[in-house]
């Protein structure tokens, strides 16, 4: 029996609408969301791919580290965690997210925190700051009249992209700053700068900012550090254009109106300061390397096998977006309700239940 429902892409950060086609209950392909107004019935490439992430390396059951990762009940795997948290103090215990989380699991995992007294907590922000300023929203980049890009958004972000072509096609100028000889988002600008590094951009800015005005819009794209997007988004809050900050993950924007938006500097002082880390939906085990070494325990939660699932004490199988009702705010601040379609895989549980049972595992009342 094949039926399509509708939700939201979690491939990026803009919050296209696609539809997964469901076949027995497995997700087994994507069909255009005709009517959704983000992506106006187009989807890239991550969009049509994204029901793949529902049936590729899946935790099914809850595991416990002996000789190795060995399957066990949900009790057990609970009550060793919390047991675990209840044998250190709050000050050793580190609570570490992703952007790829609900708004109600960033919710409850900040209760969780706050009952146990934890502060070492934050999620991957990669080099974007927290911010609290109205941004642009997609119909102020169609409507532009000049639209100045850093970084590669018509490649990384391409249903946002199409709204710059169709501001291009609408009379827009185009100007666009990176780090490479050809980009995308370069081909099709009007004028396109190329700079060694993002330190040049005070000195090139002085000719762009005469050009923008309130009918202007920024977007800035993921930068390679904090301070390269601190400095940027400075030089463009001093002029009347709109400014987006493009996120990377399809929560970023929620979590960071929960949790503190830590980069990978901020994470690896966390993993100095704790010996027992709870990991939600992320794995920093891919990008902290040799950090996770110095833990005594590591508690995951998570849909999927990766790197710090493997060196895990303990791992608690949650579920994939289209497993379980929730909201997504996108990188415009615009807050969207998903809805459960097919059921996990296993006895992999709903990752705020996780959250609860594992607070009462712990003794705490959230």
């Amino acid at each position: 029996m094949l039926k399509i429902a509708h939700t939201i892409c979690p491939s990026c950060s803009v919050g296209c609408g696609v539809n997964l086609i469901i076949k027995n209950q497995e997700a087994v392909g994507t069909y255009p969301y005709k009517r959704h107004p983000v992506n106006q019935g187009k989807n890239c490439k991550k969009g049509r791919d994204s029901f793949h992430i529902l049936n590729e390396n899946r935790l099914e059951n809850p595991l416990i580290k002996k000789t190795g990762l060995e399957q066990v009940s949900w009790d057990d795997a609970l009550g060793a965690a919390g047991s675990k948290m209840k044998s250190y103090s709050p000050s050793e215990i580190g609570i570490i997210a992703s952007g790829n989380c609900t708004n109600k699991e960033y919710e409850t995992l900040k209760k969780f925190a706050k009952s146990m007294g934890v502060e070492n907590v934050g999620y991957n922000a990669g080099t974007v700051p927290s911010f609290d300023f109205e941004t642009a929203t997609l119909d102020d980049v169609e409507n532009s009249s000049t639209i100045m890009i850093i970084g590669d958004v018509l490649k990384e972000n391409p249903l946002l992209g199409r709204r710059v072509i169709l501001a291009h096609e609408n009379g827009a100028n185009i100007i666009s700053v990176d780090l490479f000889e050809k980009t995308l988002t370069g081909i099709n600008s009007d004028e396109y700068i190329q700079v060694e590094s993002m330190s040049e951009f005070s000195e090139i800015s002085k000719k762009i900012l005469p050009q923008l005005n309130e009918s202007s819009t920024v977007l800035i794209e993921n930068l390679k550090t904090r301070e390269e997007f601190e400095n940027v988004l400075k030089i463009f809050q001093d002029s009347d254009a709109k400014i987006l900050p493009v996120l990377e993950d399809c929560n970023s924007r929620g979590a960071m109106n929960h949790l503190p938006a830590l980069n990978k500097d901020e994470l690896k002082e966390i993993l100095e300061k704790v010996k027992l880390l709870y990991v939600v939906g992320d794995d920093p085990a891919s990008y902290l390397g040799e950090s996770m070494k110095n833990l005594d325990f590591i508690i995951t939660e998570g849909y999927s096998v990766t790197e710090t699932v493997l060196m895990s004490d303990v791992v608690l199988p949650g579920t994939c977006w289209a497993e379980k009702s929730g909201s997504f705010t996108s990188t415009t601040g615009e807050t969207q309700k998903i809805s459960k379609i097919v059921e996990a895989p296993g006895d992999a549980k709903d990752d705020v239940n996780i959250m609860m049972e594992l607070a009462e595992k712990t003794g705490l009342e959230l």
